[in-house]
């Protein structure tokens, strides 16, 4: 608490007294000339000192008011002027003095006025200086799962279809076994596509059970899993072209696109085409996801499936030429549940890091290169080809070496930008 203001509102008072006394009292009348009217002595008013606020702050200490911000910074409306409890903290009795020459009482809450300003507007800015929060774009996986009737067959001392059921998605006996895609599930989004043929009565056709691309989606990939089982043939070719449709026309994450293909036999059609054999038309469905920026990786389960045909899969699958001898891509062979496992966890674990980040908000981007991007306590340069770039309104992208930073293992990123070209996003 502080007093000093309040002697100001009341020398304003004594003032005002005091001119009241002036303007009612003369020395002569003018109703009768040559009368003198003998005033008795007063005693000599001593001169009122001004106030501290008066000092600092002249005729705007004790203006009228209505409300705090028709008072000068330093000044607050009190009793219907703008008056000062303080001007420093050392005025107050407890407390300290705030910007408003008020004495409040210290507490252990920290306003931030980019967050709240207790006398601003209700509608505050919603961003918050050096909180722009951010998360690494995760890669999309689709996995292309044949449930064809030769999966019936076993792998070791289990069926094909359950052995993939074990290693996707955990043994049943074991209650915390979750399999791959319960490991990966927050690091990967998955989709699934069991696939096979059936007969309409009248024909082959094409028949499909999926689960759409989502995060943290093991719980629905094994719910129908669960109401599958293996029957008819192997529509490769038909089932590539289909699952690859959705896969180029949606964008869950902005991540990179990976198709997985596990089969254990050599591919059929239900349409065959026209002078071109089911493993040529599978081939060229790889090739053709390529181009669209999917990714093809291949695992054989057992060894009914054709090696060759399968090696220029996994080739095609990440760009190279179908019959690459020199450096051929991995293909992976499954002969036991184990190696099943192995097969999968390497391929998800060999897809790279992003390098791209998904804000929680939208930057302006004329204003990109006023951003703060620091890799493991190194500031790195806007547009720089070793630095970041905007890739697009929400998301950043780290270039060349600092994207290989991040590729290697654990890193330390801190990403910021300036709340005025920053817009959060609800």
């Amino acid at each position: 608490m502080s007093t000093f203001a309040n002697r100001s509102v009341l020398r304003r008072t004594m003032l005002g007294v005091m001119l009241v006394g002036a303007i009612g009292c003369s020395t002569k009348s003018n109703d009768q000339p040559g009368v003198q009217v003998e005033m008795p002595d007063q005693p000599m008013q001593k001169p009122i000192e001004m106030s501290a606020c008066e000092k600092e702050f002249g005729d705007d200490c004790g203006k009228t008011c209505s409300a705090d911000d028709e008072c000068r910074d330093g000044l607050y409306c009190k009793a219907a002027v703008c008056a000062a409890d303080c001007l420093h903290s050392s005025d107050c009795t407890s407390g300290t003095c705030s910007v408003k020459g008020k004495c409040t009482e210290d507490d252990d809450i920290t306003l931030n006025p980019m967050e709240t300003d207790p006398g601003g507007p209700a509608n505050m800015p919603k961003c918050i200086e050096g909180q722009v929060e951010f998360k690494p774009v995760v890669p999309q996986v689709w996995l292309l799962l044949d449930r064809s009737g030769s999966m019936s067959s076993t792998l070791g001392t289990i069926s094909r279809w359950a052995a993939m059921g074990n290693v996707l998605l955990g043994d049943p006996a074991l209650p915390d076994d979750r399999g791959v895609v319960g490991e990966f599930e927050d690091r990967v989004a998955f989709g699934v596509v069991f696939y096979t043929d059936g007969s309409n009565g009248t024909g082959c056709v094409l028949n499909l059970e999926s689960v759409a691309l989502a995060a943290n989606n093991y719980r629905d990939i094994r719910q129908r899993y669960n109401k599958l089982g293996p029957s008819g043939g192997t529509p490769t070719a038909d089932s590539i072209a289909a699952t690859v449709a959705v896969a180029a026309s949606s964008d869950l994450t902005g991540g990179p696109k990976l198709l997985v293909l596990a089969t254990d036999g050599v591919p059929g059609s239900c349409a065959p085409r026209s002078g071109t054999s089911a493993t040529t038309d599978v081939e060229n469905e790889v090739a053709r996801a390529f181009t669209k920026n999917i990714q093809t990786f291949a695992i054989g389960i057992a060894s009914e499936t054709d090696a060759g045909h399968m090696q220029r899969v996994a080739n095609l699958g990440v760009g190279k030429a179908a019959d690459e001898t020199v450096m051929p891509a991995k293909l992976y062979t499954a002969e036991s549940q184990a190696a099943l496992k192995t097969a999968f966890s390497t391929i998800l674990s060999d897809v790279p890091r992003s390098c791209v980040f998904s804000l929680n908000g939208r930057v302006k981007s004329e204003n990109a290169s006023e951003g703060t991007v620091v890799l493991n306590g190194a500031t790195l340069v806007y547009q720089d080809a070793n630095g970041w770039t905007l890739k697009s309104p929400d998301q950043v992208e780290l270039l060349g070496d600092s994207c290989e930073q991040v590729r290697a293992g654990e890193v330390k990123l801190d990403i910021n930008f300036p709340c005025r070209i920053f817009v959060p996003v609800e």
